[in-house]
């Protein structure tokens, strides 16, 4: 059984890892084993796997990394400070796994990369809360004791809880800050009036200091403060275009903000969506490719560095009244907040909570679980590992547009078969004319052209137009990123057993109506009774959103999260 399916890695096809757990289940030829996460959150939670048995070394090494692929799953949804697994008593063939994973996760590394980098968003996470660091412990499966699923109440109130959110923002000044991989958008409100939108592009991974990080942000909340307090003629026209530079934005705050010092005034909120693990409105994960830049300068202690972005909280609150709150949470988890708002002001029921991803330079994900809570998890499913086959991919560098692999961690994970990378990659497989224009070439590695003009935007959007217009390789690129939605979100069912099947899509890839068509046809190709939504006008249904859906310069795909920001920013 597993030479073949190693043959078939090899010749370049997938293997599909929720596949293979589920034929491993029935194999006549596997053992059960049972791993205990105690996690981050002091939660422990049992899940089962199904070890096939090997014959030589490379079978060994099959099945060693079939085992990874889970466990290194496992943490980047939960994070944790034990593992226990618990190993069949009467077998010697699995003897020496435990010892096999803590030096695959590099458990005993100062310096970690690929499998390792899970261990170090837990070990963040477990240092932040007072939690031991993770450590591995081997148990036999005779002593293992079914601990039971936690029963949770649905949400009956959630509903009413949200709709009241969105009254509270008619009468106060309210900022929702959205960041993203290649931009970042804002919106702001005064009395329940959606005044104005901003969007400014950034490469934060280009970044080599928190500082670099944190003032763009900074300088966008008191731009849009400025906007929202100052006279029509007198509003900061210059700054507020997409392309306007960094230096007018903070020449520009810099001279307003001196003009205008008497009508001045503190938002009442800011809710910040932002693209990493964030728990109790602290940025703890810090493996993102956002913070790359930091990692590489060998002028600074990186731990050290990435730690100041805890200070992002107090400096926005800094900007807010006396009594103004500062809410932060993972972009994802912002998505879910705002289309359950969105849900709860249509009327429909929210019971068993919201789960969404938005899609466009990465994959991010959020879950407000039928408590009406976003779960103080890691939720890191961009990091997923979803494919064991697919080798020939994996031999080029991460950072060719072929590789299947990452940048960050070196692993084959989501972030390759889900976003704009795994739109670069299809069509270089299958259609590389349909690159033309926007590839370079440097020694061998093929990249998406970044200077002198950065054509990953540009790039993204010709491929869309050509699927939107009919053409079937274009097509094929997005129904196959929704099969591989398709399979993450087994994968997520898995492990984390939301109660809803539905799942809001927000990003680039939604406001493509023909582009989301297609992935919902490829999607219902793996897992059929997943209802994929799109996150687009149809969903504005708050005052916000509705005002946001009427402007005629942007889409609620663009800023619906920077409008859900806003209310997040209130909770």
């Amino acid at each position: 059984m597993l030479q073949t399916y190693m043959q078939a890695a090899e010749r370049g096809e997938a293997l599909w890892l929720d596949e293979l757990r589920e034929a491993f289940s029935k194999s006549a030829v596997a053992e059960r084993i049972v791993l205990r996460l105690t996690g981050c959150d002091g939660a422990v939670r049992d899940r089962e796997l199904w070890i096939p048995h090997w014959e030589d070394d490379a079978e060994h090494a099959f099945v060693l990394e079939y085992v990874s692929a889970f466990l290194f799953n496992l943490l980047s949804c939960f994070g944790g400070s034990e593992l226990r697994v618990f190993l069949p008593d009467n077998t010697t063939k699995f003897s020496g796994m435990i010892d096999e994973l803590k030096e695959i996760f590099a458990l005993r590394s100062a310096a970690r990369s690929g499998y390792g980098k899970v261990v170090s968003v837990s070990n963040r996470l477990n240092r932040a809360f007072g939690a031991a660091e993770l450590h591995f412990e081997r148990d036999e499966l005779s002593r293992y004791r079914l601990i039971p699923d936690e029963k949770t109440e649905p949400g009956r109130e959630l509903g009413e809880r949200l709709r009241a959110l969105t009254r509270s923002a008619e009468d106060r000044l309210c900022c929702g800050i959205d960041v993203g991989g290649t931009d970042v958008k804002a919106a702001v409100s005064r009395n329940g009036k959606l005044l104005f939108t901003k969007e400014y592009d950034w490469d934060p991974a280009s970044c080599t200091t928190a500082e670099q990080l944190i003032e763009p942000l900074l300088l966008i909340a008191r731009l849009l403060r400025l906007a929202a307090v100052c006279p029509g003629e007198e509003a900061p026209r210059a700054a507020m275009p997409r392309e306007a530079s960094l230096t007018l934005i903070r020449e520009t705050v810099t001279a307003l903000e001196n003009e205008n010092a008497a009508r001045l005034r503190g938002f009442d909120s800011i809710g910040l969506s932002f693209p990493d693990v964030v728990i109790r409105d602290r940025i703890l994960g810090g493996e993102t490719p956002k913070t790359s830049g930091l990692r590489r300068n060998p002028e600074l202690n990186y731990e050290t560095e990435f730690a100041k972005l805890n200070g992002l909280r107090e400096r926005l609150l800094g900007l807010c009244t006396p009594e103004g709150r500062v809410r932060i949470a993972n972009d994802g988890s912002v998505a879910a907040f705002t289309a359950a708002v969105e849900m709860a002001a249509k009327g429909e029921p929210v019971t068993y909570g919201v789960f969404a991803h938005s899609l466009g330079t990465d994959l991010g994900t959020g879950w407000l679980n039928e408590e009406g809570e976003l779960p103080p998890l890691p939720l890191e499913m961009y990091d997923f590992l979803l494919d064991l086959g697919s080798c020939p991919q994996g031999r080029f560098v991460p950072e060719d547009v072929r590789s299947v692999r990452n940048e960050n961690s070196g692993l084959p994970d989501a972030r390759k078969y889900l976003g704009q990378s795994a739109a670069f990659r299809l069509a270089a497989q299958h259609a590389p004319s349909l690159l033309q224009g926007f590839l370079r070439e440097e020694g061998g590695v093929l990249r998406i052209r970044t200077s002198p003009e950065d054509m990953r935007k540009a790039c993204l959007e010709h491929l869309m137009s050509r699927a939107g217009a009919g053409d079937p390789a274009a097509a094929e690129i997005f129904r196959q990123i929704g099969r591989h939605l398709g399979h993450i979100s087994r994968e997520i069912d898995f492990l984390l057993k939301p109660k809803t099947n539905r799942r809001y899509l927000y990003g680039r890839f939604v406001k493509h109506s023909a582009c989301f068509a297609l992935l919902q046809e490829g999607c219902r190709e793996v897992m059929p009774e997943l209802e994929l939504i799109a996150a687009d006008d149809s969903l504005a249904a708050s005052p916000l959103m509705r005002q946001l859906a009427a402007m005629r310069v942007t889409t609620v795909a663009q800023f619906g999260q920077a409008v859900g920001s806003i209310y997040f920013g209130l909770s």
